[in-house]
């Protein structure tokens, strides 16, 4: 997987010549440039997916450190507290969610997923 690079580099700005009218240091940064990174920085996420189904995730929005908003993206549903499985059916994202006694593996039956319980030796 490659690595995402900002449009604009502030580093590959400053370290240029000095004095060169492309950059240098001292280094301004121009309102145009941070607008670039910023709308490249800015996810968006639909509601639906581009041939109408559910989206499996959302952008949840928080105050972060220092007080200042942040966002990140998290699964939609959310996550259980206990072990589980992100599955689509139905046109549905949802969780399978693991019993909480015995031990089961996962097993597709008829073309769904679930839980099949195993007989212990």
């Amino acid at each position: 997987m490659s690595k995402s690079k900002m449009p604009v580099t502030f580093a590959d700005k400053v370290s240029a010549k000095k004095g060169s009218a492309s950059g240098g240091y001292p280094a301004q940064i121009s309102a145009k440039d941070l607008d670039s990174n910023f709308k490249y920085a800015c996810l968006e996420v639909e509601a639906d997916t581009k041939d109408g189904k559910p989206q499996p995730f959302k952008i949840d929005e928080f105050t972060g450190e220092g007080g200042g908003s942040q966002r990140r993206l998290v699964f939609n549903p959310a996550a259980p507290e206990k072990s589980a499985v992100f599955t689509f059916s139905e046109n549905a994202f949802s969780w399978l969610q693991a019993p909480a006694e015995g031990t089961h593996v996962l097993a597709c039956v008829d073309g769904a997923f679930e839980w099949i319980a195993t007989e212990e030796c």
